[in-house]
Formats: C-alpha cells, sequence, structure tokens
C-alpha cells in the first residue's frame, strides 16, 4: 500500500510537471520556518474561510507557503486562459516529506485556507479557500525531469479550481 500512494504521488507530481511546460514564472525563496508537525496540523480545520477569492490571491497563497522550497516554485500558465484554475510545482534539492507538507499547509491556514480531510504525506490533502479547492502531495521527482529542474530531488504538486464564471479564453493556434 504505501509504494502504491508513493506511485500515486509520483504520477500527480508528473503531471504537474508536464502542465508547467508553459511556466509562468519561478520564484526562488527564503529559509524554511521550523514548526512540529503537532502544532501544524492543530486547528486547521478550524479556521474560517474567507470570502472569494482571484487566481492572483491564490497564486501568492502558493508563493507565500512555499517560500522554504530551495528551488522555487512554478506556476503553470493554462492554456485555456481561465481564471479559475491555478497549477504549481514547488521544487527542492532535497526530496520533501510530511514536514514539508505540514509547513506548507500550516502557512495555507495562515493565509485562509482550511483542511479538508486528514493530511496525508503519502498521497493527497485537500483544502479549501475563498471558493477554491486546492489539492496538494509532496514526493520525489521521477526521472528524466525537465532539464531546468534536473538538481531537484523532489517537489511539492499544488494547484487549486474554482468555479468558473465566464468562458475560457481559446487558446491561440
Amino acid at each position: 500500500m504505501n509504494r502504491f500512494r508513493h506511485a500515486r504521488t509520483a504520477v500527480a507530481v508528473a503531471a504537474v510537471l508536464l502542465a508547467t511546460a508553459c511556466q509562468e514564472s519561478m520564484d526562488p525563496t527564503a529559509a524554511p520556518e521550523s514548526r512540529s508537525a503537532a502544532s501544524a496540523s492543530a486547528g486547521l480545520a478550524a479556521s474560517p474561510s474567507p470570502a472569494a477569492k482571484t487566481r492572483d490571491e491564490v497564486i501568492s497563497d502558493f508563493r507565500y507557503a512555499t517560500k522554504s522550497f530551495d528551488l522555487g516554485l512554478t506556476v503553470a500558465k493554462d492554456p485555456m486562459k481561465r481564471e479559475c484554475v491555478a497549477y504549481s510545482t514547488a521544487f527542492s534539492r532535497t526530496e520533501p516529506g510530511e514536514k514539508d507538507l505540514l509547513r506548507v499547509i500550516s502557512r495555507l491556514k495562515e493565509r485562509g485556507w482550511r483542511l479538508r480531510g486528514d493530511v496525508d504525506a503519502e498521497g493527497a490533502t485537500f483544502l479549501e479557500s475563498g471558493g477554491w479547492e486546492a489539492i496538494t502531495g509532496v514526493g520525489p521527482l521521477p526521472g528524466g525531469s525537465a532539464d531546468k529542474h534536473s538538481s531537484a530531488a523532489g517537489a511539492l504538486a499544488l494547484s487549486a479550481t474554482s468555479t468558473c464564471t465566464k468562458p475560457p479564453s481559446p487558446s491561440p493556434r
């Protein structure tokens, strides 16, 4: 079962990596914040969800939450130019684990995100905020990753969707 969960996480990370081929930006940032697993998960489900958020606010939350990942956050452009999806991957020279995931969840909580269900460091963890639903997971990068991330040993995939209120813009041909 453990291998199956790691395989699912690797597949999820690989899918986000494929999506990041049309990247928006990379933001290498500061040193990690120290928190215990118990304090990071305490009260996560109790925080209120704020009013509706924009895609830019969601991406700002993702950047804030993943600033401890030493190779930065890559945000993928949506080929359909929808404002209701946000796909990103935070890369690290070391393989991220449960402690890293809990740190990201704790930082998202500071920005008004609520945990939906339990934290699953070996699978997927779900959150919600301001009309958005997010999924995140950590794991090793599969072999053959893009050259730009050749020094990365692992990543955290963080993606969110919201209700699309207008039709997507057609992608250029």
